[in-house]
């Protein structure tokens, strides 16, 4: 089980004080809100209405007993990023209006569960020249593009920012490396996922995200786009986010003509990954010894299985060619004929920086595989079968 760091428990200490504020969660939201506003232009009521779902994810984690000190100082931290995404994207259309022009034309969409082979996919498409997803850094640093030296002043920044948080929690950084000059997943721009529960019990937000139409959200997600590259649009941008499988009806009605590379694996392994990486990241949020793993068993295979039940029904009102589908065992047993596929779907030329990108990929040098087990959360996998029963994995496409 992932341990506490002594520089956690450190700053545990160092931010006790903070954990009173929340008693009043609803202040400490109005004063996030002021922050981010200040000498910008007012968020209107729709922006306003939009962000409230983070007002009820502050209000669960405050009522957390057993959240720590330095998860309370991280959880207001993640919601005022938020917050200041939607503030800055806001204050640069109102001063340059033009950006609302910058094309972004049918962008691809990687989705699919923890641990199927999303983030190899995502890159190698990404990383094609013409395309191009959102950096770690730019989405850390929103705004309009800088000159060459003001951009490696933040990525050194940044760089430096989540080397702290790999020293806070090994585990965590080992799990999902956070680089700041590659590309990030798009929840780190926009509002609301579920991804948020990893932090701690949401789930009167849960609640709320599950019946949430979340249009507005990517909408918000192209404007950003719009802002980020304005002036130097890709031929494509390329997205991921596991949760992103499940919008994709709401993806499309922002993104018209998005193109959708869906990742497959059997759920017993896409679930304990999910499980493992809630608990790296717990560790920074919840007291030392608090962290109930049946009970992130528990969420994260009911997150995962209704999420895939819910993308096969909305599959089916997609057009035909909205999907791309991508076998993890043929990825790893051939993954140049099965991204070369994928290329030939999206109307890419595969060529030698393509050949280069996925050398570089499977390069594993100094990797560290990551071990986790259902049973670890309560689980077995009887018990993920019938969860995932209306889930079945396409035939291979290797023969």
């Amino acid at each position: 089980m992932p341990q506490a760091t002594p520089l956690l428990r450190l700053l545990n200490v160092l931010f006790a004080p903070g954990l009173r504020t929340r008693k009043d969660p609803d202040a400490v939201f109005e004063r996030l809100l002021r922050e981010v506003q200040r000498g910008r232009v007012p968020l209107g009521a729709d922006d306003l209405a939009a962000l409230d779902g983070l007002r009820l994810l502050l209000a669960d984690h405050a009522a957390n007993p057993d959240l720590s000190a330095f998860g309370w100082m991280s959880t207001q931290d993640q919601i005022r990023e938020r917050l200041n995404n939607r503030a800055i994207v806001r204050d640069i259309q109102a001063s340059h209006p033009e950006v609302r022009d910058e094309p972004v034309t049918a962008p691809v969409f990687v989705v699919g569960l923890p641990r199927t082979g999303t983030t190899l996919t995502y890159n190698l498409i990404a990383r094609h020249p013409g395309n191009r997803g959102p950096k770690l850094w730019e989405m850390t640093n929103l705004g309009l593009p800088r000159a060459t030296a003001e951009r490696e002043r933040l990525i050194a920044q940044v760089r430096k920012r989540f080397a702290v948080v790999g020293k806070v929690s090994p585990a965590w950084a080992h799990l999902h490396p956070l680089i700041a000059d590659s590309e990030e997943e798009d929840f780190m721009l926009r509002a609301h996922t579920e991804m948020y529960a990893t932090w701690g019990p949401a789930p009167r937000y849960l609640d709320h995200v599950a019946d949430a139409d979340l249009t507005d959200d990517f909408l918000f997600l192209r404007d950003a786009l719009q802002i980020i590259a304005a002036g130097e649009a890709p031929e494509r941008w390329v997205l991921k986010h596991p949760m992103d499988l499940w919008r994709m009806p709401e993806i499309l009605r922002a993104f018209p003509g998005a193109r959708f590379v869906w990742t497959h694996r059997a759920p017993g392994a896409a679930v304990a990954s999910g499980c493992s990486m809630a608990e790296a990241t717990h560790t920074m949020y919840i007291k030392p010894g608090r962290i109930d793993l049946d009970r992130i068993g528990s969420e994260w295979l009911g997150i995962s299985a209704a999420g895939v039940e819910r993308a096969i029904g909305l599959r089916e009102q997609l057009p035909d060619d909205a999907v791309i589908d991508v076998v993890y065992d043929d990825l790893l047993a051939d993954p140049a004929t099965v991204m070369r596929g994928v290329f030939d779907r999206l109307d890419l030329a595969w060529g030698g920086a393509d050949d280069a990108n996925l050398a570089a990929a499977l390069d594993r040098t100094g990797h560290r595989p990551h071990a986790y087990t259902l049973e670890r959360y309560g689980l077995t996998e009887p018990q993920v079968a019938e969860a995932f029963a209306a889930y079945k994995i396409p035939a291979s496409a290797l023969g």
